[in-house]
This record gives C-alpha cells, sequence and structure tokens, in this order.
C-alpha cells in the first residue's frame, strides 16, 4: 500500500488550485455502484469538499453489479425520487434514461468545443437525439490478463489461448487456462458479445438485425468451448469474482476490465509484477481484436433540486485533475484525450501507450432506448449456452427473434 506521504505529495502536483464558482450552500448525493476499491472516488470527494465551502458532497454507494444498480435507479426515478443528485450511469443507460426525461440535458452548460477534448466515443455514449444528456468519466473495454512469467507472448487467437493453457495445466503450472464474468448479467452480455466481434459477426447493421450469422454461431460455439479450461463456478462469477480468482495465481488468463491492472498489481497481490495486458484473442473468422465498450458516465437526477452545484461537482470529477486522480489511483482508463499524455498517468499505467487503438477498434452494444429489454433476452440465452442447456444455434435463433420483437414496438 502506498504510504499517507506519497498521497500527500500527489495532492499537490495535481490540485495545486481548483476555481469554483459560487452558488448557495448545498448539500448534494453523488450515487455510484460500490467499487471503490483503491479509494479514488473517496479522495477525489474529500479533496472537492476541502477546497470550498458553498457545496458538501455525500458519496452513496449502492450495489457492485450494473443490473442491481440499473434497478434501484428505475425505483427511484419512477417515484420522481430526489434522494441523489449526481448520479453514475454505465454507457448503455443513457438512451432510456434520456427517452424517460429522468436526467437532464446538458447542452447549455457542456460546450462542443469541451466535448472534443474527449474521446469520440465516449460523447457518442452521452449523446441521444441529438442532445448531449452525460459527461463521460471514465471508459472501459475488454482486455486479457495473462501470467507474463509463464506465457512470454500473449495468444492472438482463441486456439492459440487454449493450446497455451492445456500446456501449462499438463505441466502443473496453473490449475485453470481462463476466468471470465459468466454469471447471468450484463458482464456476461459484454463477454460473449467479444466472443462475437472477434469472429467477425455482427448485432445490428443499422436498425436491421444480424445476428443469426455463422460467425455469430462459431463466436458463441468458441465460448462455450473455453468453458472447458475454467474453474466450474465460473458460472457464477462477476467482475471482482473473476479477478480474486485469477490473482490466487492458479488461473492462467483473465479477461475483465482495465482497472484490475492497479488491483492485481498491489503490495499484497500473489501475482504482483508477474501479469501482462493484451487485446483480447481473435477466432477463426476474425480480422481484429474488439473488446466490448464500457464505462461510466455522470448525469444529473432531473428530480434534482441541486442542478448548479450538481453540475460543478461533475465538472471537477471529469476535469483534467479528477480524470487523472481516478486514472493514477483507481486504475480507470480516461475520457479526456488529455490525460493519456501526462507522466504521471502513463509511470502508473505503462500498458496505455498502445491502448488507445484498442479503444478505437471496440465495439458498443445495441444503442436502443429498449436496450434492458434486449440485454435480459442475451443474458437468458448466453448463459443457457454456456450452462449446456441450450445448443449455441439455438441461443442465437432465439435472441435474433426476441430482438426484432422488441425493436418493432
Amino acid at each position: 500500500m502506498k504510504s499517507k506521504w506519497y498521497f500527500g505529495l500527489l495532492w499537490l502536483l495535481i490540485f495545486p488550485t481548483i476555481a469554483v464558482t459560487a452558488v448557495p450552500k448545498v448539500t448534494i448525493i453523488f450515487s455510484t455502484p460500490s467499487e471503490d476499491a483503491l479509494g479514488a472516488i473517496r479522495l477525489l470527494v474529500n479533496e472537492f469538499n476541502s477546497k470550498q465551502s458553498k457545496v458538501t458532497v455525500k458519496h452513496k454507494l449502492l450495489a457492485t453489479g450494473s443490473d442491481d444498480c440499473h434497478n434501484f435507479y428505475l425505483r427511484s426515478f419512477m417515484s420522481c425520487s430526489n434522494s441523489f443528485d449526481v448520479l453514475s450511469g454505465d454507457i448503455i443507460w443513457t438512451p432510456e434514461f434520456a427517452s424517460c426525461g429522468w436526467i437532464e440535458p446538458l447542452d447549455r452548460l457542456f460546450s462542443k468545443t469541451e466535448q472534443r477534448k474527449f474521446l469520440p466515443g465516449a460523447i457518442e455514449s452521452c449523446t441521444y437525439n441529438q442532445k448531449i444528456w452525460a459527461v463521460p468519466w471514465y471508459t472501459d473495454f475488454g482486455v486479457l490478463f495473462y501470467r507474463k512469467d509463464l506465457v512470454p507472448n500473449p495468444p492472438k487467437t482463441w486456439a492459440e489461448l487454449i493450446r497455451l493453457a492445456h500446456e501449462n495445466q499438463k505441466s502443473g503450472q496453473v490449475k485453470y487456462g481462463y476466468t471470465f464474468q459468466g454469471n447471468q448479467y450484463e458482464g456476461l452480455v459484454c463477454n460473449t458479445l467479444e466472443f462475437i466481434f472477434n469472429n467477425g459477426g455482427q448485432i445490428l447493421d443499422g436498425k436491421r438485425v444480424v445476428l443469426n450469422s455463422p460467425e455469430t454461431v462459431e463466436g458463441l460455439g468458441i465460448l462455450m468451448d473455453i468453458i472447458k479450461i475454467c474453474p466450474k463456478d465460473v458460472v457464477d462469477f462477476q467482475e471482482e469474482d473473476s479477478r480474486l480468482a485469477f490473482q490466487d495465481g492458479e488461473i492462467l488468463f483473465l479477461r475483465n476490465w482495465p482497472y484490475n491492472w492497479n488491483l492485481l498489481n498491489q503490495e499484497n497481490s500473489p501475482v504482483k509484477g508477474r501479469i501482462g495486458v493484451a487485446p483480447l484473442p481473435i477466432g477463426p473468422r476474425g480480422t481484429s481484436s474488439s473488446g466490448c465498450l464500457g464505462g461510466w458516465n455522470m448525469m444529473i437526477n432531473h428530480f434534482s433540486r441541486n442542478k448548479e452545484a450538481a453540475w460543478q461537482f461533475i465538472e471537477f470529477m471529469t476535469g483534467l485533475e479528477g480524470q487523472k486522480v481516478n486514472s493514477i489511483i483507481g486504475g480507470r482508463l480516461p475520457t479526456r484525450m488529455a490525460v493519456y499524455r501526462e507522466p504521471e498517468v502513463s509511470k502508473v499505467n505503462p500498458y496505455y501507450s498502445g491502448f488507445l487503438d484498442v479503444y478505437y477498434r471496440s465495439k458498443p452494444r445495441p444503442v436502443s432506448p429498449f436496450y434492458p429489454a434486449i440485454s435480459e433476452l442475451m443474458q437468458v440465452n448466453f448463459y443457457q449456452a454456456i450452462t449446456g442447456k441450450l445448443e449455441a444455434e439455438t441461443a442465437i435463433e432465439n435472441i435474433e427473434t426476441g430482438m426484432k420483437k422488441i425493436l418493432s414496438k
């Protein structure tokens, strides 16, 4: 763990001054998933509160999982609740929340000039019906973590990954070859779509559903084969379950989000210094690696009584200094392009240098106000496929039929 003097020095370097616009003294609530293992959010909230006296931010931790957070927000919005002012939202929620009028449009506050300082895909995730509804906080895409002490060069294909897994299992170096997020939730959708994307499959062509193709069926089939080199309980794993299993040192490969880098390299980690990170492998019909685009944006609750103060806090958290801290301490991928050029950031996260290209190749999940229904359909069928209850062809047919019905509404 880093000593207190290190953090004190870091604050002096990153936060020499913070300009704050005066607003009436208020208290606002900032709600996020309870994923602050490295303490970056706590440090940022404390710093914001200590540097000015007009606004006090209280941090409200929700359930860890994306699905549970989504359900909390739905219940709150449907009751017109103002129990939180600023919310951290999964990028896939923007169309749904905006179309229902649950979040505040930000066009008059978030200028086009300022928007151009962010990654283009991150801005797209904040946009619906030609309006801007959120500010990108941090971005994500699926990556492959691997034991570089056992695998000097990461695999470029799934076939190569399986071969390396078998070799290291046979020699007794590891117990399992691979782990990922296999529980029936949003994470499974992201993982499975990566197998599909990286085998040349598509979900939508414009508004037309094109899921049912040989590339897609084969992509799902590859994941169903890889299950054989995973721990049996991988079908119960979410992000932290898979990270902790890999961190124990008995697994060769891990698919997860980039924030794992800092956690895997903590002082008390059994695999500290023995981890590499690379783009995900591709299938036989794939041409380039694509992670599933993820990330979280900051939004203002439409029912908040303190929208000006909420915006002030969002500006701080998504500004250059705020994103530097969230990257250096929290391990989160910045959405501001300038942060990638900061020496302090690249020193802590050396893998950033080659990952902007991977980001630009990342692919989104279907963008639709009806995405929650699409996601549930995918979760059920993908889970039944990886647990042996459905053939890949049947699962894909079910999803395509269901998606056509959902999108025809």
